[in-house]
């Protein structure tokens, strides 16, 4: 059964190809795919490094400016925008999935005859969806860059 939140999320999911030049240390590397995908190894990969150099990028309009914009925000250091924009996509799922939760748990309760009963399904998928905020909270921890 597919239900509304599951629809919503995959149409929202990032379609844009991004290709990422970035000189990591010595090595040039290149980076492909989903906006979000791109900004996480980035993360990953740099992680501990000295120097992380952007060296060029090709995406659309709508993620050059962003990517431009976070840049000039962080002072040009390649390694904290990529962790604030993969970070910035979890949080907004986190936020999703807050919501989903709070909807759900109002939904569950049903009161019959002054006493309260709660659906069982609802109550399947509500924990469903908080183990998959435990996930996106340690994926936060994971990206956090100082």
């Amino acid at each position: 059964m597919i239900n509304q939140c599951d629809i919503i999320c995959t149409l929202s999911e990032e379609v844009e190809e991004m290709e990422l030049w970035v000189k990591i240390g010595r090595t040039n590397k290149k980076f492909q795919g989903s906006f979000r995908s791109v900004m996480e190894s980035i993360v990953k990969e740099a992680k501990g490094k000295k120097t992380v150099e952007l060296l060029s990028f090709h995406a659309g309009q709508k993620e050059r400016r962003r990517l431009k914009r976070e840049l000039r925000a962080n002072g040009r250091d390649l390694l904290k925008t990529a962790s604030s924009v993969a970070r910035w996509f979890y949080l907004r799922d986190l936020r999703r999935i807050n919501r989903r939760v709070k909807e759900l748990k109002r939904r569950a309760k049903y009161i019959s005859k002054g006493e309260v009963f709660y659906c069982q399904k609802t109550l399947e998928r509500v924990k469903e969806l908080e183990n998959k905020l435990g996930e996106i909270k340690g994926k936060l921890e994971e990206l956090k860059v100082d």
